[in-house]
């Protein structure tokens, strides 16, 4: 192999390991399939919500969460599309029935920049 080959050659390996190594030093970009949500209780009497909705593997999925704070982060959970959810005011998601303070669509973004997050209130 002669000198301009060896150089062309390792001037494309050094290119393909600095592409690889940006691209493992970036963080993923903050909501790109879904988002979590964040509610806001100021009314003060919903201690649960359950949220029926499109998950982030576009799959029907419910989930009932606790809402004892003022600020609930509801994490773990990745939502798109419009969501239902329904407020309680005890902590059954109203499985015991009778017991729903709310029933409110809220829009999750599929994509978002700066925040996983999505807020919504009573």
């Amino acid at each position: 192999m002669n000198l301009r080959k060896t150089t062309a050659a390792m001037g494309g390996v050094l290119a393909t390991a600095t592409v690889l190594t940006a691209l493992a030093a970036t963080p993923a970009s903050a909501g790109t399939n879904g988002q979590q949500l964040k509610f806001h209780d100021r009314i003060g009497n919903t201690y649960s919500i359950n949220v029926i909705g499109t998950n982030q593997s576009g799959d029907l999925a419910d989930h009932c969460f606790a809402t004892p704070n003022t600020d609930n982060y509801l994490s773990g959970w990745w939502w798109k599309g419009t969501v239902e959810i329904y407020g309680s005011a005890d902590g059954s998601c109203g499985s015991n029935g009778g017991n729903d303070t709310f029933l409110i669509h809220v829009s999750v973004p599929e994509s978002q920049s700066g925040s996983d997050w999505t807020t919504f209130s009573d």
